[in-house]
């Protein structure tokens, strides 16, 4: 299943008056993909059937056993990013916590594909991912998110599709002439006349 194409993009500020950081929303859903995100993370019904459906990989990962552990493990972690995230667009803070997706997007640091997670966390390594692109230094356009509880993207369809989201977002940025904020609040302004 591949993440359907947009012939034009939609963007929203996560925080209204600030530019660093920025969401897709498609134009046929009510939230964009970072509020879609934690509103999904502390839905305890779509947790349980998540959990449900990867339990193997949940404990070979991650060595929990319990749904009701998971559950609570992502409640209280994505209480944690979404504090991280809200918090960081007033500082210049967003590049400690995004990183590179991979070792192709280590190479230039504009224009990038990045994660975030909360790195601090403590028990075991957090599985919620938030990806963005990096249009400069702490400033990013979220394309979605997941539970990632396999080594790689590549293992799972839910992550396949969200590396799709990034990839198609990079490209349409690209084609459409982003390379900056600048040039990306351009783009942004032309779209909503």
């Amino acid at each position: 299943m591949h993440y359907k194409s947009f012939v034009v993009m939609e963007f929203v500020r996560v925080i209204k008056g600030y530019d660093h950081l920025w969401a897709v929303k498609e134009p046929d859903k009510e939230l964009d993909e970072l509020t879609s995100l934690f509103e999904r993370w502390n839905d305890a019904d779509y947790l349980f059937q998540f959990f449900k459906n990867n339990i193997e990989d949940l404990k070979s990962y991650f060595k929990i056993e319990k749904i009701s552990q998971a559950i609570h493990d992502t409640f209280e972690d994505s209480d944690a990013l979404e504090e991280l995230i809200l918090t960081f667009p007033y500082t210049e803070e967003l590049d400690t916590l995004f990183r590179p997706l991979d070792v192709t997007d280590m190479k230039s640091m504009e224009m990038t594909r990045q994660k975030a997670r909360n790195w601090e966390r403590e028990r075991h390594d957090s599985w919620l991912r938030i990806y963005a692109i990096r249009l400069e230094p702490n400033v990013y356009v979220v394309t979605g998110g997941a539970i990632k509880l396999t080594r790689a993207m590549q293992d799972k369809e839910h992550t396949m599709i969200e590396l799709d989201k990034l990839n198609r977002c990079k490209d349409y940025l690209i084609r459409n002439g982003v390379f900056d904020k600048d040039s990306f609040i351009d783009l942004n302004m032309e779209e909503q006349k």
